[in-house]
């Protein structure tokens, strides 16, 4: 096979487990399986037999709803939060002034750029990536941030090699915990960000006749020692019925409010309280 030194590798071959090197636009493997980059910059590594659906994962609509939201700053505290919390983890775990960063449920990139951003400007050397199932969702990271590297792929298999990173986050996605131990040094760190319990609770109360809380889990996963546990709650304000409909769309609420309560909720939602329970966890 063609000569991989100096040629750059980051991922793991789905198929047979080692590592992929990219040469060209390819991502191959000792073994000859090869996967080829898509013209925005990312690979596909998810095997027929991990979908559960033809198109599984948030589709074209929902993706470009939560990017307008994104942009426009609604949940800029939390992403300053976690590029806080993120640049505070590596220091105390990364040598060298180098780190490994991944996204397991990156979406369209928005929380990785953020974390990136802050290592870059504490001078510390990033080699991020990120992975969803959702090929829109990668499709938007990859054409938008092209220093991080990006694959469609399940967050419960992640296509990366044993103890390759200092950290993982998750925000809002399903989370495989023997993946994110596995693929964790000994002693990275696991940001998971979940939705407390007053989360869009106003929205929540347009939706539905008696709207619950959000059950708020304390539980450690086996493997892990809680590090830390942090609260953030802010409001949003939704000035147009354009923020509100990319908000309704960000939530499973878009496919079960019925015509009426959601043009109620378009003309008069005009400002949500964003609450989030965030957890760092080491191995």
């Amino acid at each position: 096979m063609t000569n991989l030194v100096n040629e750059k590798a980051y991922w793991r071959c789905p198929v047979c487990e080692e590592f992929l090197y990219k040469i060209s636009r390819t991502w191959s493997c000792n073994n000859r399986h090869s996967f080829d980059c898509a013209k925005q910059g990312y690979v596909n590594l998810l095997l027929a037999n991990q979908k559960n659906s033809k198109a599984p994962g948030d589709n074209i609509d929902m993706v470009a709803a939560r990017r307008a939201f994104l942009s426009e700053g609604h949940y800029l505290p939390l992403a300053n939060r976690l590029a806080e919390m993120s640049l505070s983890h590596i220091r105390s775990n990364a040598s060298e002034n180098k780190a490994n960063v991944f996204d397991a449920g990156c979406g369209e990139g928005y929380y990785l750029q953020h974390i990136v951003k802050a290592c870059q400007r504490a001078s510390m050397s990033v080699d991020a990536g990120g992975v969803d199932i959702s090929k829109p969702a990668i499709q938007a990271a990859a054409r938008r941030y092209k220093s991080i590297e990006f694959a469609v792929a399940s967050s419960y298999t992640l296509p990366l090699m044993p103890d390759s990173q200092d950290l993982v986050i998750q925000v809002f996605a399903p989370s495989n915990a023997n993946e994110i131990a596995r693929v964790l040094r000994g002693d990275g760190k696991w940001i998971l960000v979940s939705p407390a319990a007053e989360h869009l609770s106003e929205l929540k109360a347009m939706v539905y006749d008696t709207p619950s809380s959000h059950e708020v889990s304390t539980e450690v996963p086996v493997g892990f020692n809680s590090v830390e546990r942090q609260s953030l709650s802010f409001s949003v304000s939704l000035d147009t019925p354009e923020s509100r409909q990319n908000l309704l769309m960000m939530t499973p609420f878009y496919w079960t409010i019925s015509a009426d309560k959601k043009q109620k909720l378009l003309n008069e939602l005009a400002l949500v309280t964003a609450s989030f329970d965030i957890k760092v966890m080491q191995k």
